[in-house]
């Protein structure tokens, strides 16, 4: 069993994980240089996108094979239908039902027990999470924080977050959503959570990234008075290549940023080095 748990869950425009798991991998690099063992870290990758996915491609195929159809701009046609049409198919508040946030809450809590099978009882825990990912660990932690006592997503103390000890979003989606209630009465997750281990509390610490270049990504303390009092630090962050980091495509380059790759592998080797 691994003394730490880390979850890792991406953003929109398909599935897989190369640019997460290349993160992932120098990071661990580093943790060795610190003579830090990787073996011990488990790592879960939060695969939540099929329950949009599969209508998107249905979407797609119709109209993109389409004889009749000669529309123009394709190729941005498809990354608004895979990656902006994520934000409206997502859909759903905390606490109310909707099919798609539901199906994808699921997909997140498979995700979780796969961790916790892996870790010892107790592990300290790490979300690494961007772009819409960010809202959907938000949403899914305040429901957890929300459910009461017969919560079936919430039946031990990893499952309840009370051991999640470091936060980092990059490219945080949360204000796009966050216009469509009233933004004043808009709270923050609790943040450490209130029944977090003792021994976890003075190391917790949630890191919100973003570039000022970045139009899908956003600083949150701006957001209201709940937010501007929370526990979270927002960093401005330069991310992308020459042809990225001026532009709307720097919201891709989070994963690549040898910053945030430091800044995550510090992080992670100081837990390790206070929890043993």
């Amino acid at each position: 069993m691994e003394k730490l748990g880390i979850l890792v869950i991406r953003g929109s425009g398909g599935t897989g994980f190369n640019r997460q798991k290349k993160f992932i991998e120098k990071i661990n690099r580093r943790l060795t240089k610190h003579n830090i063992n990787t073996n011990h870290i488990a790592y879960e990758y939060i695969d939540w996108y099929e329950p949009l996915q599969s209508q998107q491609e249905l979407l797609l195929e119709r109209m993109l094979d389409s004889e009749d159809l000669k529309l123009k701009s394709r190729m941005l046609r498809k990354f608004l239908i895979t990656n902006i049409a994520d934000l409206i198919n997502y859909g759903g508040k905390p606490n109310l039902p909707d099919q798609v946030y539901e199906k994808t809450h699921l997909m997140v809590y498979d995700s979780i027990l796969k961790l916790q099978n892996r870790v010892i009882e107790h592990a300290p825990l790490i979300i690494i999470a961007s772009s819409m990912g960010t809202e959907i660990m938000n949403n899914y932690i305040w429901d957890r924080q929300h459910a009461g006592e017969n919560d079936p997503f919430g039946n031990t103390a990893f499952e309840r977050f009370e051991t999640l000890v470091g936060l980092f979003t990059f490219g945080n989606n949360i204000p796009i959503f966050s216009s469509s209630s009233e933004i004043d009465e808009l709270q923050p997750i609790q943040f450490p959570i209130q029944n977090i281990l003792p021994e976890l509390k003075a190391l917790a610490l949630w890191e919100n990234y973003f570039d000022r270049n970045d139009p899908l990504g956003y600083p949150i303390k701006f957001i209201n008075e709940h937010y501007a009092n929370a526990n979270v630090e927002d960093i401005q962050i330069g991310v992308g290549n020459l042809l990225s980091f001026w532009n709307i495509l720097s919201h891709f380059g989070y994963w690549t940023s040898g910053k945030l790759q430091k800044r995550v592998s510090n992080f992670i080797l100081k837990v390790m080095t206070a929890t043993g």
